[in-house]
């Protein structure tokens, strides 16, 4: 006799899911930056998107500036993210590190105003070659600066200051008068402990 098999009812998984939009943090205005599907909205919290200031500012001269957020929290819709961390790209450091130029690197630890522990790694790159006690000084004055910085501005601030270019501005014109500089950047921060009001 034939035995009986039940038939399994498929379930088109594309069904149950939903369309999101990934919002940048409030510091850039909250604008949608990407887009997801997922069937429950937990399952996006934690996800880490990688853009650049580009597509965040519509300014082409920015787009070596890449930007990483990660999503905390989602309504309706929307899927809020918060920032998380900052660097240059690989193509547009090589363009600026040429033969003949002393690199001088600092990895600082700063705290905002608002209680956000940073890691920042400052680069200068000096005309000719430096002696070491004036990379001494190019580093240390480096550190005060982004400290400074750091200590008196909400993250929000000091990472537009860090985009906008105004802190490695400053940085030049001072490290200048040490030694002549060809460039100075900040070019990488990542967020070590989030204020605790915003660690979600």
């Amino acid at each position: 006799m034939a035995r009986a098999t039940r038939k399994r009812k498929h379930v088109d998984t594309w069904k149950t899911k939903k369309f999101y939009n990934i919002l940048a943090p409030r510091m850039f205005n909250e604008i949608k930056i990407a887009e997801t599907f997922a069937s429950d909205p937990s399952n996006i919290i934690g996800r880490t998107i990688v853009t650049n200031m580009k597509e965040i500012s519509k300014d082409f001269s920015k787009q070596h500036i890449k930007l990483c957020f990660k999503i905390y929290d989602v309504k309706g819709e929307n899927a809020y993210t918060r920032f998380v961390g900052h660097s240059l790209s690989r193509d547009y450091m090589r363009s600026q590190i040429r033969r003949k130029t002393t690199r001088v690197e600092s990895i600082i630890d700063a705290t905002t105003k608002d209680g956000t522990t940073l890691r920042i790694k400052t680069i200068a790159l000096a005309i000719g070659r430096a002696q070491t006690a004036q990379e001494k000084l190019l580093r240390k004055l480096m550190t005060e600066i982004v400290k400074n910085a750091a200590s008196s501005m909400s993250l929000d601030n000091f990472v537009y200051e860090v985009v906008s270019g105004r802190i490695s501005t400053k940085m030049y014109k001072s490290a200048g008068k040490i030694y002549p500089l060809k460039r100075v950047e900040v070019r990488k921060i990542k967020v070590l402990k989030q204020a605790p009001e915003t660690a979600g």
